[in-house]
């Protein structure tokens, strides 16, 4: 898979910079996870990503989601300005360049996960955070971020069959909430390509695993969206995560810190959940 972080692409940089009609700073760049994005900040004070995906490999999920998100409203985020696709046919991929208004707050974390708690989280920072969930929740959307069969499988992977993994409550969310796509001291939220439904409490439940190294802030997070969290899906939003994130340590060795704090609440949850079967 293609490296954006090991591997020039400057036919790819003039593509975009020619129909997007601006100059990209390429000596700046931010680069996304596992190299598969690149962020750059243009002559015109607005930000542009490149990303791509396998010409066979896109979907509406995962290549739709700024487009849709676009229109949403009450949701601290920064706004689309201008997209261009198009295809490679000589390395079988797809590019996407979206042009946003520039963020000046950084993102808290160059990973999803916080080793230490952050010094610049405002009571103000936590409110919008929260208020601008409640307002995506509100919305109405035909999106689709986790579906009920890999709730099932990651589920039943981890807890068998002690647990029912099927979810009562569907809410719009992000999806993809964690420290390293959130800023402060201004809270916005970035990377809007996977949002669509999912279990109510998935948002709260994803920050708040991210967050369990440092408890102070794991219990910050929970108490804000204790409503969400604390309902049957929320809590099964909790367990799926948890499993999740555990896979990944396992599979890919990805957060790895975080597999022991993360193996103690799954299986408590697991506890938790087949009482309640």
């Amino acid at each position: 898979m293609l490296d954006l972080r090991e591997t020039p692409v400057p036919d790819v940089i003039d593509h975009c910079s020619a129909a997007l009609s601006i100059d990209l700073d390429i000596e700046n760049p931010a680069f996304g996870w596992g190299g598969k994005s690149i962020g750059c900040g243009t002559d015109r004070g607005t930000w542009v990503k490149i990303l791509f995906r396998p010409a066979g490999q896109i979907n509406e999920r995962m290549w739709t989601g700024e487009e849709c998100a676009s229109v949403l409203t009450g949701v601290s985020k920064p706004q689309l300005l201008g997209s261009v696709r198009w295809l490679d046919a000589t390395r079988n991929l797809v590019w996407r360049a979206d042009e946003t208004t520039r963020v000046e707050s950084p993102a808290i974390s160059s990973t999803p996960e916080i080793h230490e708690e952050p010094q610049n989280l405002s009571g103000e920072w936590w409110n919008t955070l929260r208020g601008s969930l409640i307002a995506l929740a509100g919305t109405k959307t035909t999106r689709v971020a986790v579906r009920q069969d890999l709730i099932n499988r990651r589920i039943r992977e981890y807890a068998g069959t002690a647990v029912d993994p099927t979810v009562d409550e569907w809410l719009p969310a992000h999806a993809d909430i964690h420290w390293a796509n959130l800023t402060a001291p201004n809270m916005v939220l970035l990377d809007w390509e996977g949002w669509g439904l999912g279990p109510r409490g998935l948002d709260g439940a994803t920050l708040w695993a991210f967050s369990l190294l440092v408890p102070a802030v794991a219990a910050r997070a929970f108490d804000l969206f204790a409503d969400d969290l604390s309902c049957r899906s929320g809590t099964l939003a909790r367990l799926f995560m948890c499993a999740e994130l555990i896979r990944m340590t396992r599979n890919f060795d990805d957060h790895p810190d975080l597999a022991e704090p993360l193996i103690r609440e799954a299986d408590r949850l697991v506890i938790e959940l087949a009482g309640a079967k």
